[in-house]
């Protein structure tokens, strides 16, 4: 019997030390002294392990933003008690936080399985669908929550973006009005919705819609593009241009392809001298565009600048055709001569050096072509001397194309 008493007694005195040993880590946690109670939350975790006293180890490392040990702690204390909501929940935070997304699945997965209409657990769950792009999975996640709450702003507007990103444009325009009648102070769902709209057919709601994004943020940089844009796109210059300088007031770093908008703005606004300056500049940033040269041109050409505009066109030409032209007809005259087709091949093989005149290896690859197919031996010396000419000490067959001209040269004289 009283061996009975002692053993109760034993346990009473570990249940009332453990229960103060929890009420000084709650303490400790409340006054934020993470440290001191990191300290006691291991002493007691040797003497009574348990899910408790790891959650709030995970949840002080959480504080501390050290995610890593945070989610030790949790995974710890998920061994003592595997379907705790907390817990898994905390895991599955910690582990998107830290970019493990795919393991955040799996752990948002099984909480949803304790505690299935949890719907913050599946807008998170969502997230992270969105995370990894897989929007038809987020889609089917948050149009699941919307069936059940169709009123949280916050899961309406991730179900109108998952609309967006898999085609359902009318169900994401639908929803973002939806979302910006709750809170017009929602920057980002102004854009969104705008991007939402088809410009061509509902240009109304397009421009309603940038003007009230306007009245709760004046002067804002992305909406005064968006509107110089919508303008640019229906083509009415005069205004985009004029919106384009508004937006360039605000932004002081613009992206080359904006200032170029706003140079064609002004140039089919009648105003070629603007957009000369505008073109200009651009020239400097990129000085072989040919977009740039050829609005350069037609600038010159309204202000009867003639002989500008006609430098300025020809070089627009040649810049236009991209290298790897050049190249395929390079390829052509090659394949044309392995056929023994000399006059195609060489055909092919002038187009290339036309279009990249710093091929010019492809000089003597016609010099070549013309010894074996034409007996008038002079095209073919001719074409050796210009590719020693072009080349210079850059030419990789020089040795050979000399001796060829020196050997063409005696046959030429016997022949005579």
């Amino acid at each position: 019997m009283r061996l009975k008493i002692s053993t109760l007694l034993i346990i009473m005195f570990c249940v009332a030390t453990s229960t103060l040993a929890q009420r000084k880590i709650d303490l400790l946690l409340i006054e934020k002294s993470y440290d001191k109670a990191l300290q006691e939350i291991d002493k007691e975790l040797v003497a009574n392990p348990s899910a408790e006293l790891y959650y709030k180890k995970g949840v002080v490392y959480k504080n501390l933003q050290n995610y890593q040990q945070a989610l030790e702690a949790f995974m710890n204390g998920l061994q003592y008690d595997a379907n705790n909501i907390v817990m898994l929940e905390e895991t599955a935070e910690c582990f998107s936080i830290l970019g493990n997304n795919r393991d955040a699945i799996a752990f948002y997965d099984k909480a949803l399985q304790v505690e299935p209409n949890n719907l913050a657990l599946a807008g998170k769950l969502g997230r992270v669908h969105i995370n990894l792009e897989d929007y038809k999975t987020a889609y089917n996640v948050f149009s699941g929550i919307y069936e059940k709450d169709s009123s949280n702003v916050y899961w309406n507007k991730q179900l109108a973006y998952c609309s967006y990103r898999v085609f359902q444009r009318e169900q994401a325009r639908d929803l973002y009005e939806k979302v910006l009648e709750a809170n017009p102070r929602d920057h980002g769902t102004y854009i969104n919705l705008i991007h939402c709209y088809n410009w061509k057919k509902e240009a109304n709601e397009i421009m309603a819609t940038i003007d009230s994004g306007l009245v709760q943020f004046p002067a804002d940089k992305e909406l005064l593009f968006e509107k110089a844009m919508f303008f640019y796109k229906t083509k009415r210059y005069g205004p985009a241009m004029l919106q384009f300088e508004k937006y360039l007031e605000q932004e002081k770093q613009p992206a080359f392809e904006i200032l170029m908008n706003y140079g064609i703005s002004s140039y089919f606004a009648d105003h070629e001298e603007k957009a000369l300056d505008i073109f200009g500049d651009l020239k400097l940033l990129s000085p072989n565009d040919p977009l740039v040269m050829y609005y350069q041109s037609l600038c010159n050409r309204k202000l009867n600048n003639f002989e500008d505009a006609i430098e300025l066109m020809t070089f627009a030409i040649d810049a236009t055709v991209p290298d790897y032209v050049s190249e395929m007809y390079h390829h052509l005259g090659q394949m044309y001569g392995q056929q023994r087709q000399f006059k195609e091949s060489i055909e092919a093989l002038e187009k290339a050096y036309e279009l990249n005149p710093g091929k010019t290896e492809v000089l003597f690859e016609i010099a070549t072509t013309y010894e074996e197919y034409n007996s008038n031996k002079t095209l073919a010396m001719n074409y050796y001397r210009i590719y020693l000419t072009e080349s210079g000490e850059g030419a990789k067959n020089a040795i050979y194309a000399l001796e060829r001209i020196e050997k063409l040269k005696e046959d030429l004289f016997f022949d005579e």
